[in-house]
């Protein structure tokens, strides 16, 4: 791995261990055993480091809400399909327990983040008229576009209320599996019996 790829990959795993504001460039470069002189010469600033980590996020995240092959009518797939999602928020956290902060203080970041959140509510959007299409919910345009946004919104905040309600030692894959399963919920009361109970067996496997 060359020294520009290792200040990106100490930066993330600092960051998301430290919290971003607590991260300076010196922490990062003495981490490294570098200079600060040499880190500089790849990245002038932090907040160059952070743009870049963000552009590795932004390019995995569309990847997957970009997906085109997911059976959206299984239970089974739409879990794993959150998982992904998740599994993504979870990599590159540190953008969302730092959300506010970054977006206020980082102009281009806060419109290619807004970006983002109008990505994953029209693939919610995409998804919730699918299964309406194919009769595995049962709701109208209204409530299947407010369904979007929630998802959006939880989708986005979780993780930090994850952090607020559960102690530091509890599993990370647990919080994963939680998120899932409040997203599920949303759309839960819509669903047919038969995918309520799918739901509910998935809910036993996971939490």
């Amino acid at each position: 791995m060359k020294t520009k790829e290792k200040i990106i990959h100490t930066a993330l795993r600092l960051f998301n261990e430290e919290g971003e504001p607590n991260v300076t460039t010196n922490h990062i470069a003495d981490e490294m055993d570098i200079s600060p002189g040499n880190l500089y010469y790849h990245y002038r600033s932090k907040d160059d480091i952070i743009w870049q980590i963000f552009l590795n996020y932004e390019k995995k995240i569309k990847h997957v809400l970009s997906q085109q092959n997911v059976n959206y009518t299984s239970m089974e797939d739409m879990w794993l399909y959150l998982h992904m999602v998740f599994e993504v928020i979870a990599e590159y956290r540190f953008l969302y327990r730092n959300l506010i902060q970054l977006m206020n203080r980082m102009d281009f970041l806060k419109r290619h983040f807004r970006h983002i959140l109008a990505l994953k509510s029209q693939t919610a959007l995409n998804i919730m008229q699918h299964l309406a299409q194919q009769g595995a919910i049962k709701a109208d345009e209204q409530t299947i576009a407010s369904l979007a946004d929630q998802i959006a919104l939880t989708t986005t905040f979780w993780l930090n209320y994850s952090i607020a309600i559960y102690d530091d030692n509890f599993d990370e894959e647990k919080k994963l599996s939680h998120g899932i399963f409040h997203v599920m919920r949303m759309v839960a009361p819509f669903l047919t019996e038969r995918d309520k109970e799918v739901l509910d067996d998935l809910s036993t496997q996971y939490l």
